[in-house]
């Protein structure tokens, strides 16, 4: 009888640490699933407003590219600079509507971006592309501005036809290229990891 009291005082100490421990773990399952939540909701409403910018995007610049293609007098070679840079913003148009709009929803929101993570490691140099041409379009947009302005007596010599396609053909060429070295991140990667691609690199 009188080691009753010992073997309850030596048990107590298990069970207060064990429901410690299980009070702590409900807890921290808590807050993760609050935290993966409102992360879900975020990208949701992402995932809505980049599919509504994709919209307008086509709608916008699709109206445009008719109304070059139908008007001649409209056939510059600035305009023919700008009709480069809308095929890009088309593009990067579709590419949000078809691809990166439904991919945030179903890896960021109904899934664990982390067991994608080479996929998104992989199409990221994909949806950095069109949208870096769009950037270089307007770098040469101000060249050839530039030249018509300051040397206007000189401009069709200076930018020629031939000109405007080797210009047109550097700027794709650029953006592929650029695009594409954000691949070189998987050479030697270490899959354990959530994000493949750091996030002050993917974010430029």
């Amino acid at each position: 009888m009188t080691s009753s009291p010992d073997v309850m005082t030596s048990e107590s100490p298990d069970i207060n640490t064990s429901i410690s421990f299980n009070v702590t773990m409900a807890a921290t399952d808590a807050e993760s699933l609050a935290e993966h939540s409102s992360s879900a909701v975020l990208m949701f409403v992402r995932a809505a407003i980049v599919l509504i910018l994709a919209v307008i995007n086509l709608c916008g610049n699709g109206f445009t590219l008719a109304t070059i293609r139908m008007t001649p007098r409209l056939w510059t070679k600035t305009n023919f600079i700008l009709t480069s840079a809308l095929v890009a913003d088309v593009m990067t148009g579709v590419l949000v509507f078809g691809y990166y709009g439904p991919f945030l929803l179903v890896v960021y929101v109904f899934n664990d971006p982390c067991r994608f993570n080479v996929v998104v490691a992989a199409l990221t140099p994909l949806a950095k592309v069109t949208p870096l041409a769009s950037a270089f379009h307007l770098v040469l947009i101000s060249v050839e501005r530039y030249i018509a302005i300051v040397h206007p007596l000189h401009y069709e010599t200076k930018f020629t036809d031939r000109t405007l396609k080797w210009s047109l053909f550097a700027v794709w060429a650029t953006a592929i290229f650029v695009g594409m070295t954000y691949a070189l991140w998987l050479i030697n990667v270490d899959l354990r990891k959530c994000t493949l691609i750091p996030a002050f690199v993917s974010d430029i």
